[in-house]
């Protein structure tokens, strides 16, 4: 008896896994819609471009992969069949002189539809589900948190006139909320675990930015700015090297402001000879590793590339450069900052 009853388990089991395995090869086939419409007038060329992005270094330097097109039609509807979709992630509809769609949420099998209203760009998205629930989301959370009325009154403006001990509160408060929100939102759902990983790490890092960026209006302004070490709690939850969260922009932004808060400290106790874009490079070697080191090369170097300074036959701009570059590659054993350095259009010694 006990014999039969194991045959029966393991064939009522392995008639599961078939048809659940079935049912995950016809889901991974099925084809990925995304359609909609915005007016004409505003792209000049009618050739519209998707852009899959895996991480916010593509993002933040505009290096998005493409993977299709499609024309506009004369009545500005637009439509994108992928087939190559298998797994939740972030994409960008855009022509090749602009991007109109920026961060929008497309899982497998989904058939979203995204129309655009208003006269000028950036387009309002009219919402409904059928642009799929977590962009629903997203837009109702930024409408929430970031352009109410009231909100955007304190956090945009009030918010500047606090001392940084109020200000914490504020802000530690307005994450506590957001965080609510979004649990309150998709109460008792099922969340895909990508979307949920982008959410949380994005409000961190964005919690995170916001003290920092406080602290550097506060500088410009050339106002003391008393904080205390319970200011930066927020180094016990986000963290510098992450490469998981390369998804979210908040992160780049993040590992940018960490490194400037540091060189702002350091600044006025240096020597005199104190070059700040030398400086930034020994900070991020010394505070970073992994990915948040790679984020903080790049971004200085691309800074360092764009300055006033970049015009051809500057000596003291180019030996800035190479040296930045060396420590970029020594720390790192990447050449691909050579190539970053070439593919902007310098002439560099070394690799």
């Amino acid at each position: 008896m006990r014999s039969y009853l194991c045959f029966y388990t393991i064939l009522i089991f392995f008639f599961i896994t078939t048809v659940s395995c079935k049912r995950s090869d016809r889901d991974s086939s099925r084809i990925t819609i995304i359609e909609g419409k915005i007016k004409p007038s505003f792209l000049k060329k009618h050739i519209i471009y998707f852009y899959r992005y895996t991480d916010s270094l593509g993002l933040y330097f505009c290096e998005k992969t493409l993977t299709d097109s499609c024309e506009l039609k004369p009545d500005g509807s637009f439509k994108f069949e992928i087939t190559n979709w298998n797994q939740s992630g972030f994409f960008d509809l855009g022509t090749s002189e602009m991007v109109f769609a920026r961060n929008y949420f497309l899982q497998p099998a989904d058939h979203l539809n995204l129309l655009f209203e208003g006269n000028e760009l950036p387009g309002t998205l009219n919402l409904s589900a059928r642009i799929g629930k977590y962009n629903l989301f997203l837009q109702t959370f930024s409408d929430t948190f970031y352009r109410s009325v009231h909100i955007k009154e304190t956090y945009y403006k009030t918010s500047n006139y606090m001392l940084a001990p109020d200000y914490s509160i504020y802000i530690n408060n307005r994450r506590n909320e957001q965080i609510a929100f979004y649990k309150n939102y998709f109460k008792e759902e099922e969340i895909d675990s990508v979307f949920n990983f982008y959410f949380e790490n994005e409000t961190d890092y964005n919690w995170a930015n916001d003290k920092l960026y406080f602290l550097w209006k506060k500088r410009m302004r050339k106002e003391v700015v008393p904080v205390d070490s319970n200011y930066f709690d927020f180094l016990k939850i986000v963290k510098v090297d992450n490469a998981p969260a390369l998804i979210c922009p908040g992160y780049t932004r993040f590992i940018n402001l960490y490194i400037r808060e540091l060189l702002d400290e350091k600044t006025p106790t240096a020597a005199q000879n104190f070059n700040p874009s030398i400086e930034r490079f020994n900070l991020a070697k010394s505070k970073l590793k992994g990915a948040g080191l790679r984020i903080a090369f790049l971004n200085f170097l691309r800074d360092e590339i764009n300055s006033v300074d970049a015009i051809e036959g500057n000596t003291l701009h180019e030996a800035v450069l190479n040296e930045m570059l060396t420590i970029a590659y020594t720390s790192t054993n990447d050449s691909s900052f050579y190539y970053f350095a070439r593919s902007n259009g310098k002439t560099i010694s070394g690799k």
